[in-house]
């Protein structure tokens, strides 16, 4: 995640088009390599997939257009396939299960969807639809063969981030020099999800090593929002958001790390879980800062509904992970209902994390949750941190921490990878400027270490203060200071960051009948920014450009509580509403 801007890079390709640059004869050769990786991915979409000119004509990150309705209008999916990727996860298990629909036709909808998408958006890293196709072939014939469906998932099609490696298929992260490297093994979790039944069937984009809130890379391109083309689907996991976005996935998942599942989820209207580390399985993924484990990366589900987390969640640690990855916890999962939570839950609201303020749309859907909350019956405790320097100064020195251990080698992984392309690459904006005088020697890493354990300890003290010093059921955020931003803008990632430090779970939801307006959410004209970071949030929110987006909320609970958290962040979606 980006704690400061590089300069802008021309190299990078916006949609699915080609670099300005790759077919110039001063091209240099990793341009070439990745404008043909981007062709590849084209060239594997079968004819009658494919979208007339017509219609990809708006898909540029210039024109600003809602390209959602496309995927039924085009007429490339028929009446059924349409009903079938509209369909929650749940309700497609159950007529899998049931034999209403067959896992070939539930999965070539979703191909046929997420190839759609792909063009409109350019969301996907790794297709291989036929593959998935035949897998899903050979469910259905042993569900015919034996009467049981091969496992809780089985048929059920799933999306994956990049950096999940499947035997074969590049994970490139961003990065040229990993284009046409197919990985030689399976992540622990992709064999998990097969051995449950998932089809999977593509790999979704990120930017360059994971580390940008919004998805653009010199190896992939730039991912654009189906709601607005101009704005940003987030990142690092906003390949996921956009597809999920247009439903061409039923079910992603994404990983985290500083907000990169909360962030695109918010960017894009979706339920997402990030767990606390341990729950779910990391092991033999491929990262761009592999080693880097003083903020650990964990992963989750993302979808359009909230039984998917659940469903997700339920399934990967009942298969007991921790028996195939010595990392995971040995707790098994234990579902919590929304129905069996306390009448009158005690929630803590962050209101302002005295860094920077949210922008009005996450102000409004702020005080109209308390509101709501309390006509509910809740104890609902406001936090505005800006009104306390104490609290203020708790909060800055976290982001100091977050920002330390991702710098800590000065940036050197991440510059040794682009010059392994053969010749230096192009920085990519958005990507953190780096300085090799920002490195820490060990003994300094250490320090900071135990500097964040007792500031960890520090501010559970004071949340606890906040409610009495007694116990709170959760704590409700904005997932980040805006809505979404326009391309290659600051994002301010200390609303999520915060509980990646604290190892804590967080689910975002989609307000229900709440999205920014034009009307509502004019900035105010005396707003006096109190710092660098709060003028450059402010400076690049337009409720003009934003109007109709989602907007979302998290719900962060205690460590390795995420059947609770999920449970709590479902009682308060209704209760909003």
């Amino acid at each position: 995640m980006p704690a400061a801007v590089a300069p802008a890079s021309t190299a990078v390709s916006n949609g699915t088009s080609k670099m300005s640059s790759s077919t110039s004869s001063s091209s240099t050769a990793w341009k070439q390599i990745a404008a043909a990786k981007q062709q590849a991915r084209l060239d594997q979409i079968p004819a009658d997939w494919r979208l007339p000119s017509e219609l990809l004509a708006t898909a540029n990150h210039t024109s600003g257009a809602d390209l959602r309705s496309i995927p039924t209008s085009c007429g490339i999916l028929s009446a059924d396939e349409v009903a079938i990727t509209a369909t929650p996860v749940a309700e497609i298990l159950a007529k899998l299960q049931a034999r209403t629909w067959t896992s070939e036709a539930v999965t070539t909808a979703f191909c046929k969807r997420a190839a759609i998408a792909h063009q409109l958006v350019n969301c996907l890293t790794e297709l291989f639809f036929d593959e998935a196709i035949a897998a899903a072939k050979e469910i259905d014939r042993q569900f015919a063969a034996t009467g049981k469906p091969p496992g809780p998932l089985a048929g059920l099609p799933v999306s994956l981030k990049d950096n999940f490696n499947l035997k074969g298929k590049d994970s490139n992260l961003g990065f040229v020099t990993w284009i046409n490297d197919p990985a030689d093994h399976d992540s622990t979790l992709v064999t998990l999800l097969r051995e449950q039944g998932a089809v999977l069937f593509c790999k979704t984009a990120t930017p360059t090593a994971m580390m940008i809130a919004e998805t653009v890379s010199n190896a992939n391109g730039r991912t654009l929002n189906p709601f607005n083309t101009r704005i940003t689907p987030g990142g690092s996991s906003g390949g996921e958001s956009a597809l999920l976005a247009l439903r061409g996935s039923p079910l992603g998942v994404g990983t985290d790390i500083g907000g990169s599942i909360r962030i695109p989820c918010s960017f894009a209207g979706l339920w997402g879980l990030k767990p606390s580390f341990g729950r779910f399985p990391t092991g033999k993924c491929r990262s761009g800062l592999a080693g880097q484990e003083a903020v650990l990366s964990i992963n989750g589900p993302m979808c359009n509904d909230a039984d998917g987390l659940e469903i997700y969640a339920k399934t990967v640690v009942d298969t007991e992970p921790w028996h195939v990855d010595p990392k995971c916890v040995p707790i098994p999962w234990t579902p919590v209902s929304a129905s069996s939570l306390p009448a009158s839950l005690t929630l803590l609201v962050l209101t302002n994390n005295g860094i920077v303020t949210p922008t009005p749309p996450l102000q409004r859907a702020l005080t109209h949750a308390v509101a709501k909350l309390r006509a509910a019956g809740h104890t609902v405790v406001e936090w505005d941190a800006s009104l306390l320097a104490s609290d203020t100064e708790l909060f800055e020195r976290g982001l100091h921490f977050i920002e330390s251990f991702f710098r800590a080698e000065g940036g050197a992984t991440v510059h040794s990878l682009m010059e392994a392309s053969g010749e230096h690459e192009e920085w990519v904006e958005g990507l953190a400027a780096t300085d090799a005088d920002w490195g820490k020697t060990v003994k300094e890493l250490w320090q900071i270490q135990a500097k964040r354990t007792a500031w960890a300890a520090e501010l559970q003290e004071r949340m606890r203060a906040l409610v009495g010093g007694g116990h709170f059921d959760a704590l409700i955020s904005p997932v980040a200071a805006e809505c979404s931003t326009t391309h290659d803008a600051y994002h301010h990632i200390f609303y999520t960051g915060c509980w990646n430090l604290m190892d804590m779970p967080g689910v975002v939801f989609p307000m229900a009948n709440l999205a920014v307006d034009r009307q509502l959410d004019r900035a105010d004209a005396q707003f006096a920014p109190k710092s660098e970071n709060e003028r450059k949030v402010w400076a690049q929110y337009s409720a003009d450009e934003l109007h109709g987006l989602p907007v979302c909320l998290q719900v962060v609970g205690q460590r390795l509580r995420e059947e609770k958290t999920i449970a709590v962040a479902r009682k308060i979606h209704a209760d909003t509403a």
